[in-house]
């Protein structure tokens, strides 16, 4: 199965594309609108809850990270933002898909990380994120990745949460990105450039991860500009404005030219569960590991144990 993979792969060609990091220094032509259309969407599920993947990560304490959604043409049809994908990829063909805001109260420092890929025919929320996770780590599915531009922009003038980056690898220094952060941006291929957020807020203030929150709780914005923390009706904690990082991360599918984006119209280039299991299968056998093959692939919990054990992230989170 991996040499009739390493063949298909071989008809993908041209699918990847080279990218180099763009910094943005102005996002928004009006940040106080963009930050209005935040606050008034409030309130936040925690990263889990947006993600439901406290089961993932076998606990269900959450860090002080939240998440939504801003799938309007106001954020993802931002000029700058599809300006700054063309220029970092070399790409003439710019598709806005999702963009989501981050709010971080005072917390450690993030985990390293890259974000969660797409691949050809294999993405959420069709595919669980354990698995798109095992794709991932297992690095022998890069060739079906889809080409992803990732637009990050900052309103924060609080303390830490700058941004560390490795666009040359994990070998070579980090580039960094330090507050205050206000309208400023960055445009990256965060599918492979590994990037972590600085510790946010006064060490005293940071949330230490035995004492997470629970998953189910939200991030409200009040009318004074403070946040608050509460599960259900129950107040956590009470945040200044300038206490809470907000961090917008929009996404865009981007292609060469009409060819490049042609090629990923055919798709009998898709990945397939079955062409998924079959390669993981046969690479388990490589590594002396000779499961049984699952009927389920998605829903079989012995099945996923035997993958994320023999795949496992680089690095471990922080939190989880």
């Amino acid at each position: 199965m991996l040499a009739q993979a390493a063949a298909k792969v071989e008809r993908l060609r041209p699918a990847a594309l080279e990218s180099k990091p763009v910094f943005m220094p102005r996002v928004f032509d009006d940040p106080e609108e963009a930050v209005r259309r935040i606050y008034a969407r409030a309130p936040y599920a925690t990263s889990y809850g947006y993600h439901r993947i406290g089961d993932t990560l076998m606990r269900m304490d959450a860090p002080p990270w939240f998440r939504g959604d801003f799938n309007d043409d106001y954020f993802l049809r931002n000029p700058a933002w599809l300006a700054a994908a063309a220029e970092s990829f070399s790409a003439t063909i710019v598709r806005p898909t999702t963009c989501i805001v981050n709010l971080n109260a005072p917390m450690e420092e993030g985990p390293l990380h890259t974000d969660q890929p797409a691949f050809r025919g294999m993405a959420r929320p069709e595919a669980p994120v354990w698995l798109l996770n095992v794709l991932t780590y297992s690095q022998l599915f890069q060739p079906w990745m889809v080409p992803i531009a990732s637009g990050l922009a900052w309103f924060y003038r609080g303390e830490g949460g700058g941004l560390e980056y490795w666009p040359d690898g994990l070998q070579a220094p980090p580039h960094r990105v330090d507050p205050p952060l206000w309208n400023e941006g960055l445009m990256s291929d965060n599918e492979f450039t590994w990037h972590r957020v600085g510790a946010i807020g006064p060490a005293e203030r940071r949330r230490p991860p035995e004492r997470g929150l629970n998953a189910a709780s939200m991030l409200h914005h009040l009318p004074d500009g403070a946040w608050e923390i509460r599960d259900g009706e129950a107040l956590v904690e009470r945040l200044a404005p300038d206490e809470v990082r907000i961090g917008l991360l929009w996404k865009a599918q981007v292609f060469r030219d009409e060819d490049h984006l042609a090629s990923f119209h055919n798709r009998d280039m898709d990945l397939t569960i079955d062409e998924v299991t079959e390669i993981l299968l046969e690479d388990l056998d490589a590594k002396g590991v000779r499961p049984e093959r699952p009927s389920d692939p998605m829903q079989d919990a012995g099945w996923r144990h035997i993958l994320q054990e023999a795949y496992p992230r680089p690095f471990p989170w922080r939190y989880g």
